[in-house]
């Protein structure tokens, strides 16, 4: 990823209703992959945001079919008030990627398609 791309992407990937890290993502990528290098792991995963990145930065949508979306979108400024602070504040606008799911993949992780 280049300096323009490196602003702190959190992306929450859940399983079984679980928050994973970026570490313990790439460490069930590997292990699923029967992959033996972590560093050809994070390679992958990096080449995946980066190509996303580009292609958002182009379109501001990228859709998966019967996958999901992952969209780009504007955040206002919002008025924030913590305890140690006197008078209000305001937070930076900017950007934020966000992913909607697509029916396949909620069938996928519901079960719909699992043989009982």
């Amino acid at each position: 990823m280049d300096s323009r791309n490196r602003i702190r992407i959190q992306v929450l990937i859940t399983t079984m209703g679980e928050a994973m890290t970026e570490g313990e993502f790439i460490r069930f990528y590997k292990k699923r992959n029967l992959s033996r290098s972590y560093k050809e792991v994070k390679e992958k995963i990096d080449i995946f945001w980066t190509v996303l990145l580009k292609a958002l930065d182009e379109d501001g949508k990228v859709l998966l079919k019967d996958w999901g979306a992952f969209e780009k979108k504007e955040v206002a400024p919002r008025k924030i008030i913590t305890p140690r602070m006197e008078k209000a504040g305001l937070t930076r606008a900017g950007e934020k990627v966000r992913f909607r799911t697509g029916t396949g993949l909620e069938n996928l992780v519901n079960g719909a398609d699992a043989d009982e």
